[in-house]
């Protein structure tokens, strides 16, 4: 018997239309997912159904696409476990980081059954390095694709306020570390990004953009926009979906820190459970993906390609 939540009908509905899901195939599509990640000698993953719909649905059904990217996940998760493998959500220094509020995955969708909103402020972050912050977003992405349909089906529009934005942040996006973020996102995660909204960015902030953008996916290029003023920015996000802070009805910033820490704990034992899964490359037959290849041996970056 399948264990995964029954979608809406409307989350139902764009699941068949736009990413090929077709009820009756679940079962033994999952079977083949799970077949194949037991033949594959240098991998240990999460079985469990829930999560690995994620990754159907975030390739839209095509079999060798969710195969390749559970394989990149896991892959990535052991390569840089500094960057996207926490295993202890505990830590005084992980919760120090997720209460300053640099990422917030507001609790309204996008017009109410859309794409999950998230908001980044990292100026709400300055005292911690940039691959701390966004190591600890990782960590709720993996929360949104075991728990978030409407990530899962209808993908993420990220805002990105840059007001204030520590000199320090900007000088750490270096082009290594825009390739690890930009593979990481790309390639692993199973949670489509559909727009990035920049508000209120530094000029300076312009050489992370310019640096970044021929990195990218063709048609992820033109899903970046840039907003002088709020104004601006809800044209496209209705000011209803933002926090009371920045005037919106989605509840303070404070609450929603708060009901994502109890999140945190709710999912204290998954992330201790997860350190056993991951990939030992040295039982890996297939040679043919092999992050060494992409960073170098001690995450140096070398070549990146992206479809």
């Amino acid at each position: 018997m399948l264990q995964i939540r029954l979608l809406n009908e409307d989350l139902q509905r764009k699941a068949r239309e736009e990413l090929n899901e077709v009820p009756a195939r679940i079962h033994e599509d999952l079977k083949t997912l799970k077949t194949w990640i037991e033949e594959q000698p240098h991998l240990c993953a999460n079985t469990d159904d829930q999560f690995l719909i994620c990754f159907l649905r975030g390739c839209k059904y095509s079999l060798e696409k969710a195969k390749k990217k559970i394989d990149s996940y896991y892959s990535f998760k052991t390569k840089f476990p500094e960057f996207c493998n926490i295993t202890n959500v505990s830590s005084a220094r992980l919760r120090e980081i997720f209460r300053s509020g640099a990422f917030l995955y507001l609790p309204i969708p996008l017009h109410n059954n859309g794409p999950r909103i998230v908001l980044l402020r990292l100026a709400s972050a300055e005292i911690f390095s940039l691959e701390e912050v966004l190591a600890v977003n990782h960590v709720l992405q993996d929360i949104l694709m075991l728990e978030d349909d409407n990530a899962v089906v209808n993908g993420l529009v990220m805002i990105a306020d840059q007001k204030g934005i520590p000199l320090s942040h900007i000088l750490q996006a270096t082009p290594t570390y825009l390739k690890k973020w930009i593979t990481y996102n790309y390639e692993s995660i199973p949670l489509r990004l559909k727009s990035i909204h920049f508000l209120n960015a530094p000029k300076i902030f312009d050489i992370v953009y310019n640096t970044a953008k021929p990195m990218l996916p063709l048609k992820q290029q033109d899903r970046f926009l840039n907003h002088n003023s709020l104004d601006s920015l809800i044209q496209h996000v209705p000011l209803k979906y933002l926090p009371n802070d920045y005037g919106g009805e989605s509840g303070t910033i404070k609450e929603i820190i708060a009901e994502w820490d109890k999140k945190l704990d709710k999912y204290r034992d998954y992330f201790g459970k997860s350190i056993q899964w991951g990939t030992d490359e040295k039982l890996r037959f297939d040679k043919a993906k092999h992050y060494d290849d992409t960073f170098g041996s001690e995450g140096s970056f070398r070549k990146l390609e992206l479809d």
